[in-house]
């Protein structure tokens, strides 16, 4: 017996309503917090995804499409898992009803057996989206077989296939693909390479450390920054030491993501090497520096972060006066984030008070307590808001005058740190 096929056309309505289709994500993984629970825990949805003549329709129709439409769709593959059937869809046209069951189908993890082959066979596609869509949602099925034929297919002859393969397994995050994904490190084409290092980052998996690091040596600009960027995920220390040299890598591009990934490794030692990281000559690169400060929280940045104040880029400027506020115990408040306070940008100004209020610095006050008259709303509250947080008497007569502010949140913040005053003082 033939199966019926869906006309392409009756499939592109649902596949361009996957890009706006807003799923929510109801069974999220909690840390171990016997107060937070979770009523979908272990909850399942009962429908089934996509049959084989529904995920065939859906890719012919992907290659058939507009490649830019094709693309959007591709990296949309995902957003709604988990949708949850029986409500209203509000913000549904009336003429969307018919295709909304496929949309809904194609939303679910692909579980069955012809439609999974289907999917395999597609990661050779020639349309590099359709391969996006294929592997991604094999990585997403959780079924054991999906799993299966991407570890498969990361053995295939065609490198288009086991990049794809690749792909399919950053999306599964199954630790049993590891020895496949690093193995696949050594491949021969630099593409296959670059999304096993983004794979295996993906995995969190801290062997990947070594293998990881071994890339960093890499001829390749983007393999470099695949691995700087997969042992960012990993988040291990033990790849301090590999990145902090590439802080000075000739290419930008590696630059900015060593930074990046040193920022959520959050090692100490990184701290002089993203400090000189501040003086590149690339704006993004600065920036990247400034905020990765702030995710290390080394105290002894302050210096470093208290210059690029006056850095001239702006968004510069900003992060670095943010980091400031992370930094841990840091004590005094530089000088220049205390002046940040009359910057002429209004986004330094609220800034540079909120990470003043971090700091708790009560020298601070007397600065603080004169931008009040005139600021803006964001910053009058941002003041109040340092004041609040410095044990103070100084910064009382314009706590008094914040409690009659003409903004809610402002007046009530000031209204409640005096009265917590006077009560401890009684």
């Amino acid at each position: 017996m033939q199966i019926a096929r869906p006309p392409l056309t009756s499939l592109l309505a649902p596949l361009v309503m996957l890009i706006h289709a807003g799923g929510l994500l109801h069974a999220q993984a909690h840390p171990p917090d016997f107060d937070d629970v979770d009523p979908w825990a272990g909850v399942q949805a009962s429908a089934r995804g996509p049959d084989s003549a529904t995920v065939a329709g859906f890719i012919r129709a992907l290659a058939a499409s507009d490649p830019l439409l094709c693309q959007f769709v591709a990296h949309s593959i995902g957003n709604n898992w988990s949708h949850w059937e029986g409500g209203y869809e509000p913000g549904s046209l009336k003429a969307e009803a018919a295709n909304e069951k496929a949309r809904q189908a194609l939303s679910r993890r692909v579980t069955d057996h012809a439609a999974l082959s289907h999917l395999a066979a597609s990661l050779g596609h020639q349309h590099s989206c359709v391969r996006r869509v294929a592997a991604r949602m094999l990585g997403q099925s959780e079924a054991p077989e999906a799993v299966r034929q991407l570890r498969e297919a990361l053995r295939h002859q065609e490198p288009r296939v086991r990049e794809a393969a690749a792909l399919g397994l950053a999306d599964a995050e199954d630790p049993a693909a590891f020895h496949d994904l690093t193995r696949a490190l050594r491949d021969r084409e630099t593409a296959v390479v670059r999304m096993a290092a983004y794979a295996v980052g993906e995995l969190e998996d801290a062997r990947g450390v070594k293998p990881l690091g071994d890339l960093l040596r890499s001829e390749d600009a983007q393999t470099r920054s695949a691995a700087a960027t997969a042992l960012g995920s990993i988040e291990d220390i033990r790849a301090t030491d590999r990145l902090t040299p590439l802080v000075r890598d000739s290419d930008p591009q590696v630059r900015i993501a060593v930074i990046e990934a040193l920022g959520e490794i959050e090692d100490h030692r990184a701290t002089a090497a993203l400090t000189q990281a501040l003086k590149d000559g690339v704006p993004a690169v600065r920036r990247a520096a400034a905020e990765a400060l702030g995710e290390v929280e080394d105290p002894r940045s302050a210096d470093a972060l208290a210059l690029a104040l006056s850095d001239p880029d702006v968004v510069v400027r900003r992060l670095a006066a943010q980091s400031l506020g992370e930094l841990d115990d840091l004590e005094r408040a530089p000088a220049r984030l205390v002046s940040a306070i009359g910057d002429p940008d209004p986004e330094l100004r609220v800034i540079a008070a909120m990470s003043l209020a971090e700091i708790g610095d009560s020298n601070a006050v007397p600065a603080i307590s004169k931008a009040y008259a005139g600021a803006e709303p964001r910053l009058r509250y941002a003041i109040v808001k340092a004041l609040s947080e410095m044990d103070d008497r100084r910064g009382d007569a314009v706590l008094s005058l914040a409690a009659r502010d003409k903004e809610n949140a402002i007046r009530d913040m000031a209204a409640e740190t005096l009265k917590d005053r006077r009560e401890d003082e009684e």
